[in-house]
C-alpha cells in the first residue's frame, strides 16, 4: 500500500484522492483552507457521474500537522501556487519520495525537479472532469484518462512511471505511459490557451467561443501561434487530437465558463502564466512571434489587475 499526499484539495484533488483512497491507499489529501479540511474530515467525498454514486471518507489536513513521510505527492493545487505548495510538504519527503503534477499548464514540474531531481519526477495530464456540487460533492464523468511519464523523457519510461501509473490505473482512473510526456501535456496546453485566452479575456462561454464567428477567428489564429511555438519547441503534437478536443468542447461544453474566466470575473489570480503565458514565453525564448495571443494575455493580465 502506497502513502499517497494529495497537495491541493479543489475537486481535482478531492477526485483523485477519493478515487485512490477508495482503492485501498492511504491517502491524506493537503490543504490550506480549514473550512476545507474540516469539511472533507466530517464528510468524505461524494463522486457523482451519469452512472454512479461513490461516497468515501477520507483524511484531510494542513501540511504542519502531517508527520508521517509520503511515497508520492500529486500536485493539484494552481500554478501560481505549485513553489510554496511544494515547500511546505518538503518535510514529507523521504529518499524515494516521486512527485507527480497533473496540474494544467507547463512549468509545475520545474518546482519538483528541484526538489526531487530528474528521477524521481513525473509529469502528465488528465480530462477528467470535476465540478464542485458543495459539501464534498464531486461531479464528475464516467470518461477521462490520464497519461503521465517522466518530467525529463528519456529512452524508455522509467520504473517509477510505470508503477504510478499502475496505481492510479487500479483506482478506476484510465491511466496510461507515454515515452514523451511533452507531447500529451503540450496538447492540453494549447487546448487550454485557447479556451482560457478567449474566455478570461472576453467572458464569454465555450459554445460562444466555437460558434461565434469573431471569437472562432480568434481561437484558429491563437492555435496556429501556439502550435508554431509547439512546432520550435521540438514537440510533435498532433493537431488533430487537439482539433478534435476543441471541438467537443465547443458541442459538449457549450455553457461552460473556463476556470481562468470565473477567475477574472471573481477577481482572482489567474494561471495565464503556466498557460497562455507559458506559451507566449516559450515562443520568445526561440524568436516565434505570438501577437494576439499576447495580447489576449495582457488584457488577462489587466483585467485581474485593475479588479485586485
Amino acid at each position: 500500500m502506497m502513502r499517497i499526499g494529495i497537495i491541493g484539495a479543489g475537486a481535482m484533488g478531492q477526485l483523485f484522492g477519493a478515487r485512490l483512497k477508495a482503492a485501498g491507499n492511504n491517502v491524506v489529501l493537503v490543504d490550506v483552507s480549514q473550512n476545507t479540511i474540516d469539511m472533507l474530515n466530517s464528510k468524505g467525498v461524494t463522486i457523482r457521474t451519469a452512472s454512479s454514486e461513490v461516497h468515501v471518507p477520507v483524511s484531510a489536513s494542513f501540511a504542519t500537522n502531517v508527520q508521517d513521510t509520503i511515497d508520492l505527492v500529486i500536485v493539484f493545487t494552481k500554478g501560481f501556487h505549485t513553489k510554496t505548495a511544494v515547500a511546505s510538504v518538503k518535510h514529507l519527503f523521504h529518499e524515494e519520495t516521486l512527485g507527480l503534477t497533473l496540474q494544467n499548464g507547463v512549468g509545475n514540474e520545474q518546482v519538483l525537479l528541484k526538489e526531487l531531481g530528474q528521477e524521481r519526477t513525473l509529469a502528465g495530464m488528465t480530462d477528467f472532469p470535476a465540478d464542485r456540487l458543495g459539501c464534498g460533492i464531486i461531479v464528475s464523468a464516467d470518461y477521462g484518462h490520464v497519461v503521465l511519464g517522466d518530467a525529463v523523457p528519456a529512452e524508455r519510461v522509467s520504473p517509477a512511471a510505470t508503477a504510478v501509473a499502475g496505481i492510479l490505473d487500479s483506482a478506476g482512473l484510465n491511466t496510461v505511459t507515454h515515452p514523451d510526456v511533452r507531447i500529451p501535456v503540450w496538447e492540453k496546453l494549447i487546448f487550454n490557451t485557447v479556451m482560457n485566452t478567449i474566455g478570461g479575456a472576453t467572458g464569454i462561454t465555450v459554445g460562444e467561443t466555437g460558434h461565434v464567428d469573431s471569437a472562432r477567428k480568434l481561437a484558429e489564429q491563437i492555435f496556429t501561434e501556439a502550435i508554431a511555438v509547439a512546432t520550435a519547441c521540438g514537440i510533435e503534437v498532433s493537431e488533430e487530437n487537439i482539433r478534435n478536443s476543441l471541438c467537443n468542447a465547443f458541442e459538449s461544453h457549450a455553457d461552460h465558463k473556463t476556470s481562468m474566466t470565473a477567475d477574472v470575473e471573481a477577481g482572482f489570480p489567474t494561471e495565464i502564466e503556466t498557460i497562455g503565458g507559458a506559451v507566449e514565453a516559450a515562443g520568445k525564448e526561440r524568436g516565434i512571434e505570438t501577437p494576439l495571443l499576447s495580447v489576449l494575455c495582457d488584457v488577462i493580465r489587466l483585467r485581474t489587475l485593475t479588479r485586485n
